[in-house]
């Protein structure tokens, strides 16, 4: 998998150094009016997928991290226009997939949560690095972060959760 960076507003770099016409292992494509926002920058929703028969196998390939359709479309074009693919796989294919807006803005690396379901029901955690749909959080109980815990956001609440009330008569399974 390769990725597109995003070098300027408008100018981005595909890293594809077997295609011919990359200049020192990039190709460059431009957006004449970026439309997208600063979340769609930070979690690009585009991927161009390709592939075909290559050596008796069915490839599929992919082209992540493409936040402008305009782009991904231009990608999409060089992919199949390229002598070098065609060469390169039989039944050549390619097609933009749009994976929609990343979920949960709300909450971004700093972010403080509440675990809502799982072994940490009920904890606190602080988001340290965000992905796309999970995020590494450190929990308020570990001493430091190390590498962090990887936890999905539809999992998270801002709020925190009702403690349930457990009778007198059964203090005991509170632990």
């Amino acid at each position: 998998m390769s990725r597109v960076f995003r070098m300027k507003p408008n100018e981005f770099w595909w890293e594809n150094p077997l295609d011919p016409a990359a200049n020192l292992g990039y190709v460059r494509f431009t957006c004449a009016e970026p439309v997208a926002d600063a979340w769609e920058v930070k979690f690009p929703r585009y991927s161009v997928e390709f592939g075909g028969w290559c050596a008796s196998r069915n490839m599929r390939l992919a082209v992540d991290g493409i936040a402008e359709r305009s782009v991904a479309e231009q990608i999409r074009d060089h992919i199949q226009a390229g002598e070098h693919q065609h060469s390169a796989f039989d039944d050549l294919w390619a097609e933009v997939r749009d994976m929609g807006r990343a979920p949960y803005e709300a909450f971004d690396g700093g972010t403080e949560f509440w675990a809502t379901s799982g072994s940490r029901s009920g904890q606190r955690g602080t988001i340290v690095i965000r992905n796309r749909d999970s995020a590494a959080v450190m929990w308020d109980d570990e001493p430091c972060f190390v590498g962090g815990t990887t936890y999905a956001l539809d999992r998270m609440s801002a709020t925190r959760p009702v403690e349930r009330h457990i009778p007198h008569s059964m203090g005991w399974l509170k632990g």
